[in-house]
């Protein structure tokens, strides 16, 4: 194909349509719009994800405090309780010929 056979081809062709651009804003009948071609499973499932997401913020601010965590530097942990050991006894429970 020569150049010019090229451009003629592409002067042919009509311009490519140029899709009108939409506000960036999104007006309540798209919301609306979007409400209704959701199926009411996935409604349900929005409602209580939102639900859990309100539930866990709220124990977040409102629920018990944490122990407070004691001081890095100095602190020394006790540790575990000592393990009770058994003394052995000094001689045999019965008598043997060669205990003395």
């Amino acid at each position: 194909m020569t150049r010019a056979r090229a451009e003629a081809a592409l002067a042919a062709q009509p311009p490519p349509a140029i899709a009108p651009r939409r506000p960036s804003l999104i007006s309540a009948s798209d919301r609306r719009e979007a409400l209704d071609a959701m199926t009411g499973d996935v409604k349900l499932l929005l409602a209580v994800s939102a639900l859990a997401l309100v539930a866990g913020l709220g124990y977040l601010v409102f629920g018990p405090k944490p122990q407070p965590m004691p001081a890095v530097l100095g602190f020394v942990d006790a540790g575990p309780p000592p393990s009770p050991r058994s003394k052995p006894s000094p001689k045999p429970p019965f008598k043997l010929p060669w205990w003395k």
